[in-house]
């Protein structure tokens, strides 16, 4: 790939690009005082300073390599002038690339960062930050929540209305985890990710996410199942004597059966057991 200017209406390009990659890249102003900003991968990143130079560019310039990961993009500076460092944040602020970025030093140390406009939410869409899951089982939650976290850097490389209609997907993914509604969240992330896989921006094929998908939909599934089992075996023990115990026995086939992974009549032998408490009461 030759080395390319990132205008600030490509800014997405150069998240997608950090996504698949660690990039080399190099900043600096031109002649007219406007940023020059320009990434190649594969090469050092002090390479590009001939090619700054070629569209007008001066001192003072910064240069070194940057990768996104997990929302975030992290530019490491083997050169940072600090006028040079503010000028390559005022760019990225003005062209929001609606991850957070960090600049660090060849050491690894922060030198500064940069958050993404608050306007990433303006339409009514749900973020992480923003998941609240009091009151689930958080056996259930975190594995969407690990699924979520790992798929969204990924859907800011799919093309432009598809990106929309991904991150439109997550959101209503996230909101569902909100409202409890745990089987509609996995189906719209497991939807999301065959579509990355399609698009090879992740090293997981639609095929391994379907299989995963259907691993943690039985185990979320047996989850839902033993919490109402044990419910049940509470309820039970407010029952009367002669009644207690045998409703007692059968809690523990149901939980016997959930042991087997036998879901169906687990569920048959929960739903009678109910019944018999509610008759009762």
């Amino acid at each position: 790939m030759k080395p390319t200017r990132v205008e600030g209406s490509d800014i997405r390009t150069l998240v997608r690009e950090g996504a698949k990659r660690r990039t080399s890249f190099a900043f600096c102003m031109d002649d007219k005082s406007d940023p020059l900003l320009m990434m190649q991968p594969g090469n050092k990143p002090e390479q590009l300073r001939p090619h700054l130079k070629q569209f007008g560019g001066k001192p003072p310039m910064a240069w070194g390599t940057f990768v996104v990961r997990s929302g975030e993009m992290e530019m490491t500076c083997e050169q940072a002038p600090a006028k040079a460092i503010q000028g390559l944040k005022r760019f990225l602020k003005a062209n929001n690339p609606k991850v957070n970025v960090l600049f660090r030093d060849d050491g690894g140390n922060l030198i500064d960062s940069l958050k993404p406009e608050s306007a990433a939410n303006e339409d009514g869409t749900t973020s992480l930050d923003e998941v609240n899951a009091t009151g689930l089982d958080p056996k259930l939650v975190r594995p969407l929540l690990v699924r979520a976290k790992r798929i969204k850097p990924r859907i800011t490389q799919a093309e432009g209305g598809l990106e929309r209609k991904l991150k439109r997907g997550l959101s209503k993914a996230l909101t569902s985890i909100n409202e409890g509604r745990l089987e509609e969240a996995q189906t719209l992330i497991t939807v999301i990710e065959q579509a990355v896989a399609r698009i090879g921006a992740d090293r997981e094929s639609a095929d391994d996410s379907m299989k995963r998908a259907d691993r943690e939909g039985r185990k979320r599934t047996l989850g839902a199942d033993v919490m109402r089992a044990k419910k049940l075996r509470a309820s039970i023990s407010r029952a009367p004597g002669s009644q207690r115990s045998k409703l007692d026995k059968a809690v523990h086939v149901a939980a016997r059966l959930l042991k087997q992974r036998d879901f169906d009549k687990a569920r048959v032998v929960m739903d009678r057991i109910e019944k018999a408490l509610g008759a009762i009461v």
